[in-house]
């Protein structure tokens, strides 16, 4: 193959920069606290100590995430 083929500079192309870093894994915690926002609660310290109320947000954000 001749040294002016495209194919052949593809092949031994070599890239100049370096690709840029990720964005860092999300936490557990910060997709929960995002969940919690999307559904408007701010008082899930004492909503989670009534089981009833409890349940009924953790039905809203299955159905949320579905």
């Amino acid at each position: 193959m001749a040294n002016d083929k495209v194919a052949k500079k593809l092949y031994e192309w070599k890239p100049i920069y370096t690709r840029l870093a990720a964005r860092p894994k999300i936490k557990w915690e910060n997709d929960i606290r995002e969940d919690l926002r999307i559904l408007k609660i701010n008082n899930w310290k004492t909503c989670i100590h009534d089981r009833d109320k409890w349940k009924v947000v953790v039905e809203k954000d299955k159905t949320l995430k579905q």
